[in-house]
């Protein structure tokens, strides 16, 4: 009887240390399978504006890039990446390859961006010229302080307006402003003048 009582009492402990540890949570440390870095963190989205080779309509391209590039002139690093040409080979550029941005200032609300004379190779006819500046303001629209914008080729206006003169640099590009691709653009930009 003795056996008995010695292995009951044995059954007993075993059963009550297996409930016990069962019920104690074990502290475990769970490790990411990567580790994300800090430049993660710093991703944004960009939406970039191309023609598509068989419609030759826009399409839109979006990239995603560290925000901290945007810091100090996001205007110049959009244009920059849209001159770079797009990613997807179904897409073609609306910058030629070779133009420099030479300056973007904003004033007011009207993002004023001088290219190099290779941006006029851009400029072949009405309907083109139109697209050309319809993916660089598409392109341009997701900074929030910008309605419209104004085009310079080595501070002419491509519209032929020499703009050297104070008096010209404060004029809005009213065919720009009136071809936007939103109305309520169009609207807010024709109420500021």
């Amino acid at each position: 009887m003795q056996k008995w009582i010695i292995i009951a009492v044995i059954a007993i402990i075993l059963i009550l240390t297996t409930v016990i540890v069962l019920n104690v949570d074990i502290e475990t440390e769970y490790t990411p399978e990567t580790e994300i870095e800090e430049t993660e963190l710093r991703k944004t989205i960009i939406s970039l504006y191309f023609l598509d080779k068989n419609t030759m309509e826009l399409v839109k391209e979006s990239r995603l890039i560290d925000s901290k590039e945007l810091i100090i002139n996001p205007y110049d690093k959009v244009l920059e990446m849209m001159i770079s040409g797009p990613e997807n080979e179904a897409y073609t550029r609306t910058i030629p390859e070779n133009t420099k941005v030479i300056e973007t200032k904003l004033e007011s609300d009207c993002l004023v961006i001088n290219f190099s004379s290779e941006f006029s190779g851009a400029l072949t006819d009405d309907s083109n010229k139109q697209k050309v500046i319809d993916s660089i303001y598409q392109s341009l629209k997701e900074f929030t302080e910008i309605n419209s914008i104004k085009i310079l080729i080595e501070n002419v206006d491509i519209n032929g307006e020499n703009t050297t003169s104070n008096e010209n640099q404060n004029l809005v590009n009213n065919q720009i402003a009136e071809n936007t691709i939103s109305n309520e653009v169009t609207n807010q930009t024709v109420e500021n003048m």
